[in-house]
């Protein structure tokens, strides 16, 4: 997958990749991902398909998981825990600018 392929993936939230693509994209090796899926941090579209898939976001996870193994020398399971709060962490923050919006726009 080339570099506007994956733009577009981000640009269109509903847009699905496959388990190959989120390995070459991710920058983690296929066992650290894989972890990553165990633990829950990571969900692929369909659990039980014997192909997974992704939703597009999925790449972005991956990153951040990439990048905090390497800042912090994380385990793949504390690893885990730590994106869990990172999701938990951008959901306040929607949840938050919604509400900001929602007072602005009654003022």
């Amino acid at each position: 997958m080339n570099i506007e392929t994956f733009e577009a993936l981000r640009i269109d939230e509903h847009g699905e990749i496959g388990w190959t693509q989120l390995i070459e994209l991710s920058g983690l090796a296929e066992a650290e991902l894989r972890e990553l899926v165990e633990d829950g941090a990571l969900v692929p579209v369909d659990p039980q398909s014997a192909q997974w898939s992704f939703h597009a976001y999925s790449v972005v996870v991956a990153r951040t998981a990439g990048r905090l193994r390497r800042d912090l020398d994380l385990d793949a399971h504390a690893l885990a825990v730590v994106l869990r709060f990172v999701a938990r962490i951008e959901e306040l923050e929607a949840e938050l600018r919604a509400l900001r919006a929602g007072v602005a726009t009654s003022r």
